[in-house]
């Protein structure tokens, strides 16, 4: 008798747990970190089952957007429905000049927020309440989140990989990166954005000299495998190519796709890129991105 009871006592504790989290939903959340109240919004696909950890996926939004505009308009849920992981989307906190939401990655502007301290906060959040293999947690997003994304790499231990689109890292975050564990690496940039320049800038380091970097740092090839993606939109006015620093620590890589003519956009999501610069059509970044995480682990590849 006391064994049915136990088991029926199981039975019901599992049913009470899987019935928290309904399957395919956006859950809202927050908490106080730093003093300050931060947000953030959860998806969980319908593929979730409580009790099988699954690899978390953040997507940072860029300088003066939110979560809500991130999560519409580089929108991973679609990938996480048939890959089976979560998508996470925190706010950033908002510039006391300009008022426009920000990540702080090192002290952006005098800001003294702790983004970084936030999010892995964040990831331990989440952990107590859904299955996460925590092996397989990455961050991605687009220009100052994609800042943020290598900020991570560089300073945090709790991500398998990183990167992003038309982001990049500063000169000062440059100087200073010392990661302790390198991790594997993807970025999408265009040679044409008038906000992060390809080529780099008074603030910025220039794209391939971040992929040397991290090349180094994983201790790749220093030859690159450099192949073209079909041009199956030519009316974009964009070309892209993939190069490839292979031969890492664990199988690291360090990826970058080459927009040739690409703008301060999002490929394969922009519609129109208008003074941002031209969208290139010819690939999906989402499915790019995923397609480079899912294959790493913090263990290994």
């Amino acid at each position: 008798m006391k064994n049915g009871i136990s088991k029926l006592l199981l039975i019901i504790a599992y049913l009470v747990r899987s019935s928290e989290v309904p399957a395919q939903q956006t859950v809202e959340g927050s908490f106080v970190h730093g003093g300050i109240n931060r947000s953030y919004a959860v998806y969980v696909p319908a593929s979730y089952i409580p009790g099988q950890p699954v690899p978390l996926l953040f997507n940072l939004h860029g300088y003066g957007k939110d979560k809500e505009y991130q999560e519409s308009n580089r929108d991973f849920r679609p990938v996480a429905d048939t890959a089976r992981f979560l998508v996470v989307h925190p706010d950033g906190t908002k510039e006391r000049l300009t008022k426009q939401r920000f990540w702080n990655f090192g002290s952006v502007m005098g800001s003294t927020v702790d983004d970084q301290g936030f999010l892995e906060a964040l990831i331990d959040t989440l952990a107590k309440r859904f299955s996460i293999d925590q092996q397989r947690v990455y961050c991605t997003g687009m220009s100052n989140g994609t800042f943020m994304a290598y900020y991570l790499g560089c300073k945090s231990k709790r991500f398998a990989a990183v990167g992003g689109v038309a982001g990049g890292m500063s000169v000062s975050m440059y100087k200073d990166c010392e990661p302790v564990n390198p991790i594997p690496i993807i970025h999408i940039h265009g040679t044409k954005d008038p906000i992060n320049k390809y080529k780099g800038s008074s603030s910025a380091i220039g794209i391939e000299a971040i992929l040397q970097f991290w090349r180094d740092k994983n201790h790749c090839s220093t030859k690159p495998e450099v192949t073209a993606i079909e041009d199956a939109t030519p009316l974009d006015k964009c070309t892209a190519e993939r190069i490839v620093y292979s031969g890492g620590i664990n199988g690291h890589r360090v990826e970058l796709i080459k927009i040739t003519g690409g703008g301060h956009t999002w490929p394969g999501s922009d519609k129109q890129g208008g003074l941002l610069g031209k969208v290139c059509q010819d690939f999906d970044a989402r499915l790019e991105i995923w397609r480079f995480f899912r294959e790493f682990k913090l263990t290994g590849n």
